[in-house]
């Protein structure tokens, strides 16, 4: 009988398959429409990029930035410009006639920043202006475009890129001087490259005790050959609280909570442009 009704229940599994189906892992924002992007950035790696859609003249927005386990990583100011659209989303669409083209880490130029390609459109038509802004919020190139489209990035030889525009004076060409990894190769508009992406440094770190009340115990272990690096704290909504110089002398550091309100926090570090993986610490009054 034991036999025969475990025979039935097999019969049942059997008959009756089960198939993954999606599942929500993570949702930003209230109450309004927010577009992203996955970007692949040339030292840090993939990054989610997120932005509300916003159609308003003379707006700011900011392009936000987070690791791919959903903890927050950068974040880039895209201030507002007289007589400029403000910044909408993603690529040109019907709803979005001012766009993100392109995040990058050392593409446009030398620095050690984050930085993002932005077009602005005039509400009325008009020139579009394409900006380079840094991570800090600095406008670093400003460039007349005939429309929003015209900016593209071309691979011309092994780590050689150049970015063209068509412009009311003609079709203009920038050398470039950093690269960029990128997984798509359409070439339909996207770049039509590929390169190997560079992995992040393994920093591996460990908060105890956590919940803490007055203080934490951060031990951390940085990569063989490098001595120094950056521990950044930050607060839920992206915002930097402290940041530390570190190095492995002694391979942790306690941080005081005193002067920290009751709650959750961020901290990675960052060495030579490159950031570990985000860690959570909870804060207990």
């Amino acid at each position: 009988m034991k036999n025969y009704i475990l025979m039935i229940a097999v019969a049942l599994l059997t008959s009756n398959p089960s198939y993954a189906q999606m599942s929500l892992a993570q949702t930003y924002g209230t109450g309004t429409v927010y577009q992203s992007q996955i970007v692949n950035l040339s030292r840090s790696g993939k990054k989610i990029a997120i932005m509300r859609t916003q159609i308003m003249p003379n707006a700011a927005d900011t392009i936000f930035y987070y690791n791919l386990d959903y903890s927050f990583w950068k974040s880039i100011p895209c201030p507002a410009i007289a007589g400029y659209t403000g910044v909408f989303g993603f690529g040109p669409t019907a709803a979005a006639t001012s766009y993100v083209c392109y995040s990058s880490e050392g593409l446009f130029n030398t620095d050690t920043f984050l930085e993002a390609v932005v077009t602005y459109s005039p509400p009325t038509g008009g020139v579009a202006k394409i900006y380079v802004i840094n991570e800090n919020g600095s406008l670093t190139d400003s460039i007349s475009a005939n429309a929003l489209t015209d900016f593209k990035v071309h691979s011309i030889a092994a780590g050689v890129f150049v970015a063209t525009v068509r412009s009311t004076t003609g079709l203009r060409i920038y050398n470039l001087p950093g690269t960029i990894p990128c997984d798509i190769c359409d070439g339909g508009g996207t770049l039509g490259l590929a390169k190997t992406e560079v992995k992040p440094y393994n920093i591996t770190t460990l908060p105890t005790p956590n919940p803490s009340r007055d203080q934490v115990k951060i031990t951390f272990s940085l990569p063989d050959g490098i001595s120094q690096g950056e521990l950044k704290l930050y607060d839920t909504q992206g915002k930097k609280i402290k940041s530390f110089q570190v190095d492995n002398r002694f391979g942790f550091i306690m941080l005081d909570n005193s002067e920290l309100a009751s709650g959750m926090y961020y901290y990675n570090i960052e060495v030579n442009g490159m950031v570990s993986s985000t860690q959570k610490i909870v804060v207990i009054k």
